[in-house]
């Protein structure tokens, strides 16, 4: 027995043998740099006959005994014998034995040295075409029926837990992109790492607005694996885009620097990503910072949790913070456009609250508030869609509550900006103490009119305002402790120049120019200030001051002065900025009287010059035929 158990292992250890001195020999066979010279220009060959073009390697390494293959300098040329592919080296190294389970699990791979040169004219084939037609297969697809107890199919699944890419350059048309590095690790534990370094991009394309050109930089992307999640770290991100027309604010120093079609943006980010489908995900946005360096619109922070599908993104969580600005939300909800399933892009978030000081956003948008340092509280209802924004339960007010407005509105028709229209409508408005002055201050130019402002006393504002292409528009009631005045006025941006109307059934004039002589006074009053830079600056140039310039005609229903009631008097004032001169008239049965004054500084009543003229209508007052002294007296 032990004998016969013998012989049958020298038996199969003699063909065991046999078969690994073969497969050494077809290993060293099948390594030899002859066979695989030979199988290179074979296999190079087949591909260019495939192709209908010239294919170049300069040499291939296969390993079959570690499976590891190894292309060096392989060039594809276009149809139009462009070089239009060309690779330094290419390698691979496989798991063989997966492939017979439909598993192809490629334990590392190299790429270095990648030059792609690809183009698609307008109304013809790309040049790269040929090789996608050349791959298709020939046969229809026919659809198979299973049949039962027939298993299904195993699909091929695909593993990779190494690849490093370097310098990959690619041209497309006129656009061009370049990867300096990538790498890609997968661990025992199934925990994936990467990285993507010096990324470059240069993309032009075309808008209803016209040509743009986008250029992309990304100093490192990197992935970690934590837990189940993944963490994405992007860092040194650089964004410009031109669209190679002038600035918007071009010789506008009143406007602001922010231009969709002008953007250097460099950011920062950081985010987790919780889940991710086919359609769905759900990520968390950890730290996100940016900075337009022409703009200087800059967000220091921005946080959120975000779930995502094809229709709608659903954000909680949100916080926004520029350098001073910090608003927080608790959700918003962003439905995705689709052409194809007739949806347009639209938004809505709950209560939006926080402290603004809109200082921050005086560079992008509103120079002149660049020096408006006073601290506001704010909360909001925001909507909107691509065209329109809408504002409900707006608040705002001071911390002390010495400034607090209560307002609706919404702006329309932003793709359009000469048909935009911003209109809002301030429900309340206070204004306590010294609050408006403090206001008045942060902004630059002349003080006009401060004492006068700050003997109205405590103000209150409920009205509306427009602003539209090149004009605005106010009206509304204005609340003092001296009297109210109903108001209707308009900016005119084109012709430059403020007018109006204002109403007052009652105001106390005296207390507004500290004058104790004149007591309460009802008008109606037009008005006409000019507001242009150049026509005013030549004015005071003329006449000096530094008083409006303009002209105001009014009725005044009734007035007091030293305690004489007048009624129905007409006045018409004019300013050339160095002196106002007005003329005020009444006109009676009897008595036609007028005065004519001048005032060079408004802050100075004492400068006040009155010269009264009077007429008497002696026809309306006498009878003449009874003083005819040839009439006989009778006796």
């Amino acid at each position: 027995m032990k004998r016969f158990l013998i012989l049958g292992l020298k038996i199969i250890g003699s063909i065991v043998a046999v078969v690994v001195v073969l497969l050494l020999g077809a290993a060293i066979i099948f390594n030899t740099s002859s066979f695989q010279n030979k199988m290179m220009a074979y296999s190079a060959d087949m591909l260019a006959e495939r192709l209908q073009t010239k294919v170049k390697i300069d040499s291939v390494s296969i390993n079959f005994l570690t499976f590891d293959v190894n292309l060096l300098g392989v060039e594809i040329e276009d149809r139009e014998q462009r070089k239009m592919l060309q690779t330094e080296r290419l390698s691979v190294n496989l798991d063989i034995w997966g492939i017979l389970r439909n598993h192809i699990h490629i334990t590392s791979a190299e790429l270095d040295g990648v030059k792609a040169r690809l183009y698609k004219p307008e109304g013809s084939e790309a040049n790269y075409q040929f090789v996608l037609d050349a791959f298709k297969s020939d046969k229809p697809k026919k659809a198979k029926k299973k049949e039962d107890g027939e298993k299904k199919k195993k699909k091929l699944t695909l593993d990779v837990n190494n690849v490093e890419v370097s310098r990959i350059d690619i041209v497309f048309n006129e656009d061009t992109f370049y990867l300096g590095n990538l790498d890609y690790v997968k661990r025992l534990t199934g925990r994936q790492e990467g990285s993507i370094r010096d990324l470059h991009g240069k993309l032009d394309f075309v808008t209803k607005k016209g040509p743009q050109t986008a250029r992309v930089e990304i100093g490192k992307v990197a992935l970690l694996g934590k837990d189940d999640k993944q963490q994405v770290k992007i860092e040194s991100l650089h964004i410009n885009l031109d669209n190679h027309l002038p600035r918007k604010n071009a010789d506008k120093p009143k406007r602001g620097f922010f231009d969709v079609g002008h953007l250097d943006i460099d950011a920062n980010m950081e985010l987790m990503v919780n889940h991710l489908g086919q359609d769905t995900a759900n990520i968390s946005m950890i730290k996100f910072e940016a900075v337009d360096t022409i703009t200087g619109f800059n967000v220091k922070d921005l946080r959120f949790r975000a779930g995502i599908n094809k229709k709608a993104a659903y954000l909680s969580d949100i916080t926004v913070q520029q350098e001073n600005t910090v608003l927080n939300f608790d959700s918003a909800t962003i439905q995705l456009p689709s052409k194809k399933e007739g949806r347009r892009f639209a938004f809505q978030t709950s209560m939006i609250k926080g402290k603004a000081f809109l200082q921050d956003i005086s560079r992008p948008f509103a120079p002149v508030l660049k020096n408006f340092t006073m601290p506001l509280e704010l909360s909001v209802l925001f909507s909107g869609t691509d065209t329109t924004l809408v504002f409900k339960n707006v608040e705002v007010h001071t911390p002390d509550n010495r400034l607090m407005i209560h307002a609706e509105g919404g702006i329309t028709h932003l793709n359009v900006a000469q048909e935009l229209e911003v209109r809002f409508q301030v429900k309340d408005m206070l204004a306590k103490g010294t609050v408006k002055e403090e206001i008045i201050s942060m902004f630059a130019g002349k003080k006009l009119m401060m004492k006068q402002l700050k003997n109205l006393g405590d103000i209150s504002y409920t009205g509306d305002f427009a602003v539209l292409y090149k004009r605005e528009e106010f009206e509304g009631t204005v609340r003092t402790a001296v009297g109210n005045l109903d108001f209707n006025f308009a900016l005119d941006e084109n012709n430059k120049y403020l007018s109006g109307t204002a109403t007052t059934n009652g105001i106390h004039l005296g207390k507004v120019l500290e004058m104790k002589d004149i007591g309460d006074v009802a008008l109606k009053a037009d008005f006409k200030i000019d507001i242009d830079k150049q026509r005013t600056l030549q004015m005071r140039k003329k006449y000096g001051g530094k008083m409006p310039i303009g002209n105001v005609n009014a009725i005044i229903h009734h007035a007091s002065y030293k305690g004489i009631k007048v009624k129905e008097l007409l006045a018409d004032i004019k300013s050339n900025g160095g002196q106002i001169e007005g003329h005020i008239s009444q006109q009676n049965k009897g008595l036609d009287w007028a005065c004519d004054f001048s005032i060079s500084d408004i802050d100075k009543m004492s400068s006040l010059k009155v010269k009264p003229k009077v007429k008497v209508k002696v026809k309306d007052i006498i009878d003449f035929s009874k003083l005819n002294p040839f009439k006989k007296k009778k006796k």
